[in-house]
């Protein structure tokens, strides 16, 4: 044995060959997808901002939810506004059961409120009726008669109430604001528009149109077409304006075309339902090709749906058949609504009330005697209808057709975005 080998205190140490590491392959998809992403959403954003400030500028006090619903609509985002409001209308907005209204039915200090003692005193002062005529686009402004009118329309029989035991004064006629020669051109009348909500009352505003003459103002928005106005009712009518309320659907959702001031803003529909201003300030409300049709003494005709009342009948089908009359309600929905009607003498009525099925509110319409009806413009802010008393120096003085309107009572004096139906008096006025 040789002493002069090393001795190993355990097995041979083992060396492994050094292992190759293999270099990754960098893949720019996914930073790629993640730039292209962020710039879509910065992109997206940027652009929302700037069309929601345009949309806000031209809100004029509306409510936040209405400003972010019109936004929508003017991006294409129609579809989704109305599943919107139908779960709103569905889960949200639902109305009461039975009971009976926290309103009243007599409209008697609702209509004298703000007017000073000396306002109901007659005055020795000329009617401002005959000043009253601006110089601006005179052919869309009914000329006024200075000469005190005799011939005048009654109000129709009080509307029957479909609940057994009514509210004092409910369905009842009252007269409302400024007399025209003395003598009242409109009446309230509050009644249930079902058995089952008997919580609210739908409002009827009754309008003697031979004592009134009628104007139509084009929103600063809608309908488009020509818009003398800037949407506004002028100022120098303003002591003599009776009624204003709000006009129908956005255009695009109108299903019927519109004319104004010789322009065919858009092509008029046979058969859908129509509401046309003469240039004299008359109205008519019905059926275009069959009831209506083209002329040169037209001012204004403004077309949406069909007819909710033909020939004193009501046209839905259904306590349900609501979304025929207004796509942002499905099934058993109930809203604020609108609709303008004709009666058989030429009066006119505007019913504009919240909680209100089409049903609901076909049946107020005949029941207060309407041969036509044209649905107008729904929802809440949306549907707003005005009528007016005016002080001793003209001033006029609004009061709401349902005091659960959204604010701006006076919103249709002032430049306003969409369209509205005027009324003025066509003699002078008094207390």
């Amino acid at each position: 044995m040789n002493e002069d080998l090393p001795v190993s205190d355990g097995p041979p140490e083992v060396i492994a060959p050094a292992r190759r590491r293999h270099a990754r392959q960098y893949n720019p998809l996914p930073r790629i997808l993640v730039l292209v992403t962020a710039s879509v959403l910065l992109t997206a954003a940027f652009w929302a901002g700037f069309t929601f400030q345009s949309t806000y500028a031209n809100a004029g006090g509306e409510p936040a939810e209405v400003i972010v619903a019109t936004w929508m609509r003017d991006n294409n985002m129609g579809p989704l506004v109305a599943k919107l409001e139908d779960v709103y209308y569905t889960y949200v907005s639902t109305p009461d059961v039975g009971g009976t209204p926290t309103v009243s039915a007599d409209i008697t200090a609702e209509d004298n409120a703000g007017l000073d003692p000396e306002d109901l005193q007659p005055s020795d002062s000329p009617s401002a009726m005959s000043s009253a005529v601006p110089a601006v686009v005179p052919s869309a402004i009914p000329s006024p008669i200075v000469t005190p009118v005799v011939e005048h329309l009654n109000p129709p029989p009080p509307i029957t109430s479909p609940v057994p035991n009514p509210e004092p004064q409910e369905g009842l006629w009252q007269p409302v604001g400024s007399r025209v020669a003395g003598l009242p051109a409109m009446y309230v009348a509050r009644v249930r528009a079902d058995n089952v909500h008997t919580s609210y009352y739908a409002s009827v505003l009754w309008i003697d149109t031979s004592l009134t003459k009628a104007m139509f103002i084009p929103g600063f928005e809608e309908p488009g077409g020509p818009n003398p106005f800037n949407g506004a009712l002028p100022k120098e009518l303003w002591p003599i304006v009776l009624a204003n309320f709000n006009g129908a659907f956005r255009l695009e959702d109108s299903m019927g075309g519109y004319y104004y001031g010789g322009e065919m803003v858009k092509p008029l529909v046979d058969g859908k339902a129509s509401t046309v201003v003469y240039k004299d300030g008359s109205i008519k409300v019905g059926k275009w090709g069959r009831d209506l049709q083209m002329s040169d003494e037209i001012q204004a005709v403004r077309q949406n749906l069909n007819l909710i009342v033909d020939k004193g009948v009501s046209k839905v089908s259904s306590a349900t058949d609501n979304v025929i009359w207004g796509a942002t309600t499905d099934k058993e929905s109930l809203a604020w609504r609108a609709a303008i009607g004709q009666l058989a003498d030429g009066s006119i009525i505007y019913v504009g009330s919240p909680f209100l099925s089409a049903d609901g509110l076909a049946n107020t319409l005949v029941g207060a005697g309407a041969q036509e009806a044209m649905v107008l413009d729904m929802n809440t802010w949306w549907t707003a209808g005005f009528y007016f008393r005016h002080k001793k120096d003209g001033t006029p003085l609004c009061r709401k057709l349902d005091p659960s309107i959204a604010e701006g009572c006076d919103r249709f004096l002032y430049p306003y975005k969409r369209d509205s139906f005027q009324f003025l008096a066509n003699a002078p006025l008094s207390p």
